[in-house]
């Protein structure tokens, strides 16, 4: 819950911020939608919006950044951290890969 604000809650209140055809998209889907991440990937905002409007090309360039994710110079291991976890979110939308599989 962020802002004290319910996931169920939460599509609605993104909703309001769309543009243009995301609006037209939410406008069609908005009977299925249930909340704004977790639980149905067929049912929650967020995903929908990813499958909808990622390109492939777009999901392959997140893989490959994540891929070559390294550390830079002056960053310090949090910021590292933080900045691979947000490309690992990217790559795996459900929390399905195997552990052998992250880096």
């Amino acid at each position: 819950m962020a802002n004290n604000w319910r996931d169920a809650r939460i599509h609605t209140i993104i909703a309001a911020y769309l543009r243009e055809t995301v609006t037209d998209y939410y406008e069609e889907e908005k009977i299925n939608i249930n909340g704004w991440a977790g639980g149905n990937t067929a049912n929650n905002l967020r995903d929908l919006l990813i499958a909808r409007f990622a390109s492939d090309s777009t999901k392959d360039v997140w893989y490959s950044d994540y891929l070559n994710c390294r550390q830079g110079i002056a960053e310090s291991v949090e910021e590292y951290g933080n900045r691979f976890k947000k490309l690992q979110k990217k790559v795996d939308l459900n929390n399905g890969m195997p552990a052998a599989n992250t880096i």
